[in-house]
C-alpha cells in the first residue's frame, strides 16, 4: 500500500517552501528596514518572533514524541494530534512566522501565509488522501472531529504515557539546534540592513 512517504509532493515538500520564500527573503535582506530600531513596534515584532519560535519548538518536539517513525503504521489522535491534524506543519508555520517577525517584514509574513495555503492545497491534501486509504473510517472520523491546522485546545486528550522513537527524536532535535541559530542570524541581518553602506536595492514592508 502506498505510504505518505511515497508521495512525490511529500518527498519534495521542502522545495515548495524554498521556491516560495527564498526570493522574498533575499529581497527583504537587501531592502530598507521598515521599522525603526527604537520604535515601539520593533519590540512587539521581537516578542511575536520569540513567541512563534517557542510554539515551533513546542509543537515539533511534542508531535515527534507521539508520531516520530510511525506515521504510516498507526493513526495518532492523542496529544498534539487531538487538537490539530497537522501539528508538525503548524510548528513549521510558526517557525517561518518567527523569522518574518525577526526580520520585521510584512511581505515575508504574507509570503509565509501564501506558502502555507499552497502546502495545504497540494501537499497536505495528498497526505490526507493516503492516510484515508490507509486507515479508512477511523481517519475519516478523526478528520471530521479535529481541526486541520489551527489547534483547538479545548479538545485536548492524551494517555498517561507514550512510546517514543528515540531515532526520530534525535533527528528532530538536530533540526531544532540548526533552527536555533536563525534568530541570531536574523538579528545580525537586521544590524547590517540598518547600516548606511548596506545595499538597499528594494523597498519592501
Amino acid at each position: 500500500m502506498k505510504s505518505v512517504a511515497d508521495s512525490l509532493m511529500f518527498k519534495y515538500r521542502g522545495f515548495v517552501g524554498v521556491i516560495c520564500l527564498l526570493p522574498v527573503g533575499i529581497a527583504v535582506i537587501f531592502s530598507t528596514p521598515f521599522i525603526a530600531k527604537n520604535a515601539y513596534i520593533y519590540f512587539i515584532a521581537d516578542i511575536l518572533g520569540w513567541l512563534c519560535f517557542g510554539l515551533y519548538v513546542t509543537f515539533r518536539i511534542w508531535a515527534t514524541l507521539y508520531v516520530g517513525g510511525r506515521k504510516d503504521k498507526e493513526l495518532q489522535t492523542q496529544g498534539p494530534y487531538s487538537i490539530t491534524r497537522n501539528p508538525l506543519y503548524f510548528g513549521t508555520f510558526c517557525f517561518a512566522l518567527s523569522v518574518s517577525f525577526f526580520l520585521e517584514s510584512i511581505s515575508l509574513v504574507a509570503a509565509t501565509v501564501i506558502t502555507m495555503i499552497i502546502y495545504f492545497r497540494w501537499v497536505v491534501a495528498v497526505e490526507e488522501c493516503v492516510l484515508l486509504k490507509t486507515f479508512g473510517s477511523a481517519y475519516s472520523n478523526y478528520r471530521k472531529n479535529t481541526p486541520r491546522f489551527i489547534p483547538r485546545f479545548s479538545q485536548y486528550c492524551a494517555a498517561g504515557f507514550v512510546q517514543v522513537n528515540l531515532g526520530a527524536l534525535k533527528t528532530e532535535t538536530k533540526r531544532l539546534w540548526f533552527a536555533a541559530t536563525l534568530p541570531v542570524i536574523a538579528e545580525r541581518i537586521m544590524y547590517l540592513r540598518a547600516a548606511s553602506w548596506w545595499p538597499h536595492w528594494f523597498t519592501l514592508h
